[in-house]
């Protein structure tokens, strides 16, 4: 089977959800019980950060660590990775084939990839492995395991024909996690999910920890930097905006309670990126274009107050906005034109991407607006101003080339 192949089958993958088949699935393959220590993270925004920074400070203290994470920017391999680095073609399709050869019943694409990270974080013996769940929490297929913590980065209102139409029913999804007598971390919540939270865990004679905001954050958008305080530590990271630096205390909080030692969560924070997340780029004519994977309200209210508070900010800047299938893209497009003049709206995937006419209508005509029709033939220095793209990964992953 080649690469191709692989994906063609993995992209058809339309079993339907089923978190008991994903679990006779791995045990079927003896993934369970896991037989390396794991951490869950749910969270409706802020998990990927979490996730990526913990996993690259365990391993920053000596430990073989796998991550599993979604979506990705390029390429599925991005999702699977043992120290940083991804699971390369041949172990990706060896991992898969795995899942397929053995699924008790057909699983969908997302099972398969959770349970192909099982295969091969076992087959190559790592001592901990990371896990970002796709959606919610109860019913994710990453919900089969058993962790040495779980943490729920925020909760907000999103997914809402799945998960639920209000913040109460959707923590109680994300609260899924939450395993009897395993320390849960929390981020700031909103008080109604909170409370959920607390009962869960005292129910479950939980541990319970939680983290506000860092003290005395500050950005540097000339080094694009930032520094906060936390615990009578002071840390530097390549984050940029509050909600980011916020994840990247709740991942050093989630090490400490793993036993990290501080010195390797700073040397870990001080290095560590990630794509999409207020990526800025700087272009030949001294205008600036900036990425950001925010796509649903609670993060494009994050990726704005960045934007304002930064020197990038201008009166004439242009947004390119693109709105994926599930999420509130009229909540999207009310913000952005609010706070833009000049609007391009585009669909990088039709299957996963809402049709731009279907965005237009959401307008007031308060914005300039046009069509970005195809994505090859974008260039930022024909916008005005600076460039923001944002409102889904999957324009991201289709403005990297151009971004590069």
């Amino acid at each position: 089977m080649t690469f191709e192949d692989c994906l063609n089958s993995l992209f058809s993958a339309r079993g339907k959800s089923s978190l008991q088949n994903v679990k006779d699935t791995a045990l079927k393959m003896n993934l369970l019980p896991l037989k390396f220590k794991a951490v869950h993270i749910a969270g409706t925004n802020g998990k990927g950060t979490v996730a990526g920074l913990l996993a690259e400070i365990l391993n920053k203290s000596c430990f073989k660590t796998g991550l599993f994470t979604s979506p990705h920017i390029k390429s599925p391999l991005e999702r699977i990775k043992i120290n940083g680095a991804n699971i390369d073609e041949t172990s990706f399709i060896e991992a898969v084939a795995a899942v397929k050869n053995n699924q008790t019943s057909e699983l969908n694409f997302f099972e398969v990839l959770t349970l192909a990270s099982l295969y091969y974080f076992t087959e190559n013996k790592v001592d901990f492995a990371v896990f970002e769940c796709g959606i919610g929490g109860l019913l994710d297929s990453t919900n089969i395991i058993a962790p040495e913590l779980s943490v729920i980065t925020s909760v907000a209102l999103d997914h809402c024909a799945m998960l639920g139409a209000s913040i109460e029913e959707i923590a109680a999804q994300k609260c899924g996690i939450i395993k009897p007598k395993i320390p849960v971390l929390l981020g700031p919540l909103p008080k109604a999910a909170l409370r959920i939270a607390q009962k869960k865990a005292s129910s479950l004679k939980s541990p319970l920890f939680q983290v506000e905001k860092p003290e005395n954050l500050s950005h540097n958008f000339k080094k694009l930097q930032s520094s906060f305080d936390f615990e009578g530590r002071h840390f530097v990271t390549k984050l940029i905006g509050v909600a980011q630096n916020q994840n990247a205390a709740l991942a050093v909080k989630a090490a400490f309670i793993l036993g990290a030692e501080a010195k390797i969560c700073q040397k870990a924070c001080a290095g560590f990126a990630l794509p999409c997340r207020f990526e800025v780029f700087k272009l030949k004519n001294g205008k600036y274009f900036i990425r950001d994977g925010a796509h649903n309200p609670a993060a494009f209210k994050e990726l704005i107050k960045t934007y304002k508070q930064s020197p990038f900010a201008g009166p004439e800047d242009t947004l390119v906005l693109a709105a994926s299938k599930g999420h509130n893209y009229e909540a999207l497009c009310a913000l952005a034109e609010s706070n833009f003049k000049n609007i391009v709206l585009a669909c990088p995937d039709k299957a996963r991407n809402i049709a731009p006419e279907i965005l237009l209508n959401c307008f007031n005509k308060n914005a300039k607006t046009s069509f970005l029709r195809d994505i090859s033939s974008f260039n930022p220095l024909e916008l005005s101003g600076n460039v923001i793209a944002a409102g889904s990964f999957y324009l991201a992953s289709a403005l990297n080339v151009v971004a590069g």
